[in-house]
């Protein structure tokens, strides 16, 4: 294991090499007190070390506090860092392409360190980047609003997103990275990050192409939701949310516990989301409808039954009731659409996850893309691969192509990374990281048009289908709706 010891602005960091790349674990991108915007690290003397992962940000997924991870070292408010992985085998004159990795988890659980991007790094030649940000109550609540307070910003964990990407555009030609060529990318809250960030004009400096695994905008929050969520928490804290002083001072286990009352006093939706702030994205969905994404090269797509993962995990953040997703519809969208909508969908167990599935993630990413096209290139992917008991569903795509060993990864794959399993992963992989590097997937997956609507369906066989769930896709016309975006 070679030493790889690299400047940055703020002080030297050592890496180190092995297996044809070289990785930096940890590096601190930004600081930040609780509850406010994240600023430049203070610069270190001597060398820091980047061998060992790093903390991950404090989480909890669901509303029992026993799951809270919040102890150190493995937890930590101290957390915005992000991990950089590099191939050894390049032409030291040449900068290589650059993939930023936004992690998912519903806004409130999840860490970059869990992505290993080594193999993409050496087999793609490519740099990858992986990427802590706040989550939860730390990053995603509207205390501003609650306490009538602009100190505290809009959107902390999109501002944190937004500071990694700042330094990587700064700092990356140092680890043989280009600047001018970084593509952002991530999966379910990740994949609704890339789509916030697309209409944020403060992020649109930093990268030049972008890739979104399941998710748009339409599950995260309007602005009167996030702002009936934060008074819930002001509420659940008493004393301890009355001012800024108050919720940088409290314990963070009540911080937690304050979440966990107020996920369950709102099923169907998250208790800490991004919401449409009219400050660093747009202000209502109609805006964000209206305005036009960073004019970007865009790789999107979704998973055939994406809704069937959050019948079988605990918590109900999601609709997947017959009840729950026409009320959805009635009210966002009226009777008559709504009506329009549920006729394309046969009353079957099948009908009522294929409705979930489109509802949530499936046509929000499509229409994103149907969007998109209009003004830059645009390809799209269906993932039909399914587990025997799961189906296509949600995140089965990440145990294919990001590295994930032992029983347990074998059981939440369908089976062990091998034969035409593994080539699956590989194929989707090389596409990712042609992408990365040409702006372009390979030249077996067509662009994108709305009215063509050609699709990459990966399975075990790939192949190209025209407008596939047409009648689906044109009962929707094109309109998205979401738990959050009523109060």
């Amino acid at each position: 294991m070679a030493e790889r010891l690299v400047t940055t602005q703020a002080g030297v960091v050592r890496g180190a090499s092995a297996g044809g790349v070289a990785r930096w674990l940890s590096i601190p991108y930004a600081q930040a007190a609780r509850f406010a915007a994240p600023v430049a690290v203070d610069p270190w003397q001597g060398v820091r070390d980047g061998l060992k992962p790093g903390p991950q940000c404090p989480q909890m997924y669901g509303n029992a506090v026993k799951r809270a991870r919040l102890a150190a070292p493995d937890f930590s408010e101290d957390c915005l860092t992000l991990d950089i992985y590099a191939p050894d085998a390049r032409d030291p004159a040449a900068a290589l392409p650059v993939y930023v990795w936004i992690h998912g988890g519903a806004f409130v659980a999840g860490s970059g360190n869990g992505y290993d991007g080594t193999a993409l790094a050496r087999d793609g030649g490519i740099i990858v980047v992986t990427i802590n940000y706040r989550i939860g109550v730390l990053g995603f609540v509207n205390f501003g609003a609650a306490l009538d307070d602009p100190a505290i910003p809009t959107n902390i964990g999109l501002r944190d997103q937004i500071a990694a990407l700042a330094w990587v555009n700064a700092n990356i030609a140092a680890f043989g990275g280009d600047p001018g060529r970084v593509t952002i990318g991530g999966q379910s809250a990740g994949s609704m990050s890339v789509s916030l960030l697309l209409h944020a004009q403060t992020a649109q400096p930093f990268f030049h192409q972008a890739i979104m695994q399941s998710g748009a905008v339409s599950l995260i929050h309007g602005r009167a939701k996030s702002e009936a969520i934060a008074r819930e928490y002001r509420a659940v804290l008493g004393a301890d949310g009355a001012s800024l002083t108050a919720l940088q001072a409290v314990d963070l286990r009540r911080l937690f516990e304050a979440q966990a009352a107020v996920g369950a006093a709102n099923t169907g939706t998250i208790p800490a989301s991004p919401w449409l702030d009219g400050d660093l994205v747009p202000g209502t969905l109609a805006d964000v409808h209206r305005a036009q994404a960073a004019a970007v090269p865009l790789l999107a797509g979704a998973t055939r039954d994406e809704v069937r993962l959050f019948e079988l995990m605990p918590g109900d953040i999601l609709p997947t009731s017959w009840n729950a997703l026409e009320t959805l519809l009635r009210a966002q969208l009226g009777g008559e659409r709504a009506q329009a909508i549920l006729s394309a969908y046969p009353r079957t167990k099948a009908g009522r996850r294929a409705l979930a599935s489109d509802l949530t993630f499936v046509m929000p990413t499509r229409h994103f893309a149907d969007r998109h096209a209009a003004h830059s290139p645009t390809w799209f992917y269906r993932f039909d691969y399914a587990h025997p008991i799961a189906g296509a569903t949600h995140g089965l795509d990440l145990t294919l192509t990001w590295p994930m060993h032992g029983w347990r990864a074998a059981l939440a794959r369908g089976g062990r990374m091998t034969g035409r399993r593994a080539a699956l992963g590989q194929r989707m992989t090389r596409h990712i990281a042609h992408f990365v590097a040409h702006g372009r997937p390979g030249d077996d997956w067509p662009g994108y048009e709305a009215d063509k609507g050609q699709v990459k369906v990966f399975n075990l066989s790939d192949h190209v289908a025209a407008r596939p769930d047409a009648e689906r896709w044109q009962a929707w016309a094109g309109q998205d709706v979401g738990a959050g975006l009523i109060p």
